[in-house]
């Protein structure tokens, strides 16, 4: 089958991508992945590349043929993209129209709970209707945190969602990141707007919980 989608997230996956977005017509979630298990399920560069030869980016109107359905335990919106079939990219959104087509969610919490993390038998003890691991959301206010050690740079923002505070939540989005990389560890306001695509992760086999992360941001140019 194939499907026009807005893209949402093109986020880092190990060392390959994740990649999310919504029908661009009903605003169904789509999570596109490989049968590759040694990067659980992520994309490689060669899979994201569009018919043109560019890679695709956020908010990219695609057309893709995908292969079949492919739920796990905690992730109701993956499908297996088909193999060797370029993306076609038909266009670009803008947020407002993604707003419209897919409305930013309007649950009390980020995924159940303010925690950033979710018991693997939570999860496993959910109704199928209810489960979910992608969320559009536009948080009240947002506090990007970076800090670096020996292992590297890692990015958070702690999020104000519907008047409950977060603890900071890692973000995965690429062109985020790479907008942080002159910045100097420490914390910073987001001063614009955003729309948020936010995820759960797989299970950390350490203590059988989910994270929750940040995989797409798309902020408004005003």
């Amino acid at each position: 089958m194939t499907k026009e989608i807005i893209l949402l997230a093109v986020s880092k996956k190990y060392g390959k991508y994740c990649v999310a977005g919504v029908d661009r017509y009903t605003g169904q979630w789509y999570r596109l992945i490989s049968n590759d298990t040694g990067s659980h399920y992520a994309l490689s560069e060669q899979e994201i590349r569009l018919s043109t030869g560019e890679l695709s980016q956020k908010l990219d109107i695609v057309k893709v043929k995908l292969w079949d359905k492919a739920i796990s335990y905690f992730q109701t919106e993956n499908y297996l993209i088909s193999r060797g079939c370029p993306w076609e990219k038909l266009g670009e959104a803008s947020i407002d129209s993604v707003k419209e087509i897919h409305p930013p969610n309007q649950a009390d919490y980020i995924f159940y709970n303010t925690c950033r993390k979710l018991a693997k038998e939570q999860y496993m003890s959910m109704p199928v209707s209810e489960i979910q691991s992608l969320m559009l959301i536009c948080p009240q206010k947002g506090i990007v945190r970076i800090q670096d050690s020996d292992k590297g740079r890692h990015i958070a923002i702690k999020l104000s969602y519907k008047d409950h505070e977060y603890e900071p939540l890692p973000v995965t989005d690429l062109e985020f990141i790479q907008l942080c990389a002159t910045l100097k560890a420490g914390e910073y306001p987001m001063q614009r707007p955003s729309l948020m695509l936010l995820s759960v992760g797989e299970c950390y086999e350490k203590d059988d919980h989910h994270y929750k992360l940040i995989a797409g941001i798309m902020q408004n140019s005003h």
